[in-house]
């Protein structure tokens, strides 16, 4: 039975990326639906990559480039005066900062296919059919929600318009609402109940969580309460499966390809205190879903779908019960191709051997940096030395780590530059290489809220944001990230060229190893096993091969820096061996680069051949063996 409330449609416009759903509108029609209301969804998104041709949607919105950049076009149809005034300006940082390069997608065709877009979208969609539209918003969708929707009002003004999302959360929504007199409404932080109170009871204004006007005041009723969830209906993707139906065949075909669904296993973050971070500012309270919960969720997907690859939706893996989260996975019998968030420092060898069973060849581990003065800076949480272990472990299990650094902090030093550049000179030879993610200040992280203790004099627009908007509009302050200028002027340092390198290192020795055929070239350093004795091949730092041979004794030292381990942990392990004995082993190592250290913890630094290629072997001679040296 329908609900008597009104009629609802959601909306996702560009620039999301087309291989994954949208989670918000997947969640939200179906707590609408499981209430009887009337609801529809549109991924507009898709349509998009449409009209602009698949690579250059791709282009505009992937490394280097990215979606809030690339939304910039629909300033056009919010401030018409605004962009006649400042054509040139947008062209400019078209064609020198976005394609910086040349690029078949000139400005001007950019231009015609986001009106051909733009038309489309008023023209083609019954707007007059729908009572609520919702707007939800994530990175780079803004300017494009704000655009469709003030054309709906023009056209229909009665229509009610909700915008949410995590990027107008609290009083950056108080804000907006106060900017855009079009948007009826703004949902401060999670959506399902007070969207589902709003829809079916449209006076309520007190609703948890609703952002609206009285008379000139803009009233936010802040929500304290948090979702089960548990108690959520599983998400739906029907619209999204229908809207895909009605694109182009490279869209299509590209999600075949390459799509993936999202599901949802946590909000919010149990850390919670890296100082960049703002995560918290609209999930206050870390949640997860239980085992059972999320493994019948994952299989109900997959087998109505016929989808195996999954993005998993959380900051971080489970804090409970990890080893029965992984073996439920792997209960199911699926070729899975899962991805997730994890944290360094939380796992060992066996446990990403274990993911690695489960189903997860992809995983985004938050390293930001190798430095140990930058991770006090942003208060991770973790150790320059559970980044390393995590990399390597990732190598050994063939999962592929999609990791960032983090450059450009307000009070970064050449100190940082010079450890990251002198740790990393250790294993970028044959471990995955970071993205560059430079740095802006989030709202309501804990640099936005303590602006002096970080080096900033004060906070400012990102350029981008004044191009895209008049100097009067932006003065209210409602974006979501914000360039900074600082008290005292640094150095700056050369991140890019030092990323570009390993990239660069690891792409010339995976030809040579292609070229070569042998082990070493593949692999660049690496141990294998002989039960008594362990060897060590080392081609890190050059042309010829450093052959480690370690004895009885030291081997046993050696496999038990497989994961992170104490100085105090090995003494009392190894409680038979002198600690003079102990300290000239570990030294040895350590000088040798075959262990790292860092104050009185240690990690061997070498990939385990058996782990790798999944067997047992036999002790074999490698060739262009040059050097040979016994520690």
């Amino acid at each position: 039975m329908q609900n008597e409330g009104k009629s609802v449609l959601l909306v996702s416009m560009p620039f999301a990326e087309t291989s994954i759903p949208s989670i918000q509108l997947a969640l939200l029609e179906s707590y609408l639906q499981e209430r009887n209301i009337n609801i529809a969804s549109r991924h507009l998104y898709l349509k998009t990559a449409e009209f602009y041709g698949l690579n250059n949607y791709n282009f505009l919105i992937n490394s280097p480039n990215d979606s809030y950049i690339a939304q910039m076009v629909f300033s056009k149809y919010v401030f018409p005066e605004h962009w006649e005034k400042n054509v040139e300006k947008f062209r400019y940082f078209y064609e020198n900062i976005i394609c910086k390069k040349d690029s078949d997608f000139s400005f001007d065709k950019y231009v015609e296919k986001t009106d051909e877009f733009y038309s489309y979208t008023i023209d083609k969609i019954n707007w007059k059919s729908y009572d609520i539209i919702g707007f939800t918003l994530n990175y780079g969708q803004f300017l494009p929600s704000l655009a469709i929707a003030k054309k709906i009002k023009e056209l229909f003004p009665e229509k009610t318009i909700i915008f949410g999302g995590s990027t107008i959360i609290n009083e950056l929504g108080k804000r907006i609402l106060k900017t855009f007199d079009w948007i009826d409404y703004v949902v401060s932080g999670e959506g399902e109940e007070p969207l589902y109170q709003l829809v079916t009871d449209i006076d309520n204004k007190s609703i948890p969580g609703l952002i609206y006007r009285n008379n000139k005041d803009i009233i936010w009723n802040q929500n304290n309460d948090y979702i089960d969830l548990n108690s959520l209906p599983f998400p739906n993707f029907k619209s999204y499966y229908q809207e895909l139906e009605n694109t182009s065949d490279d869209v299509r075909q590209y999600f075949l390809l390459y799509g993936r669904l999202p599901i949802e296993l946590s909000r919010g973050c149990w850390w919670n205190k890296c100082t960049f971070c703002n995560l918290q500012s609209y999930h206050k309270k870390y949640r997860e879903k239980t085992i059972e919960r999320f493994i019948k969720e994952l299989s109900f997907l997959s087998n109505a779908y016929k989808m195996l690859t999954f993005q998993i939706i959380g900051n971080t893996l489970p804090q409970n019960n990890f080893h029965e989260f992984c073996n439920q996975l792997i209960k199911l019998d699926k070729d899975l191709d899962l991805y997730i968030e994890a944290r360094a420092g939380q796992l060992k060898s066996e446990d990403y051997t274990l993911l690695k069973q489960a189903g997860f060849n992809c995983i985004q581990t938050g390293i930001e940096t190798f430095s140990h003065n930058y991770l006090k800076k942003i208060n991770k949480g973790v150790t320059v030395i559970d980044n390393i272990a995590a990399l390597k472990f990732c190598k050994e299990n063939q999962i592929k780590n999609i990791y960032n650094i983090i450059i450009n902090y307000p009070n970064e030093e050449k100190k940082d530059f010079e450890e990251t550049k002198l740790i990393t000179s250790l294993f970028k030879q044959y471990l995955d290489p970071p993205q560059i993610s430079k740095f802006v200040v989030g709202f309501e992280s804990l640099i936005y809220k303590h602006c002096d203790k970080f080096n900033i004099e004060m906070l400012e627009p990102k350029i981008i944001d004044t191009i895209m908007y008049p100097k009067e509009v932006l003065d209210n302050n409602f974006y979501f990230f914000s360039q900074f200028k600082r008290k005292q002027k640094l150095k700056e340092n050369n991140w890019e060229e030092l990323v570009k390198d390993w990239k660069n290192d690891l792409e010339k020795r995976a030809i040579d190893a292609i070229k070569q055929k042998t082990t070493i070239n593949q692999l660049t350093f690496y141990y294998i096993d002989g039960h008594n004795f362990i060897k060590i091949f080392d081609k890190r730092f050059g042309e010829d091969v450093a052959l480690y041979v370690l004895n009885e004794l030291e081997r046993k030292i050696f496999l038990s820096c497989i994961d992170v381990v104490s100085y105090e942990e090995l003494r009392d392990k190894f409680s038979d061996v002198s600690e003079s004995e102990l300290k000239e082993i570990l030294d040895s190592f350590v000088q040798s680069y075959i262990v790292f250290n860092q104050e009185n913890l240690y990690l061997s630094l070498p990939l385990s051949y058996a782990k790798i290629f999944g067997k047992e072997i036999r002790i074999k001679s490698e060739q262009n063996i040059s050097v040979s040296q016994t520690v």
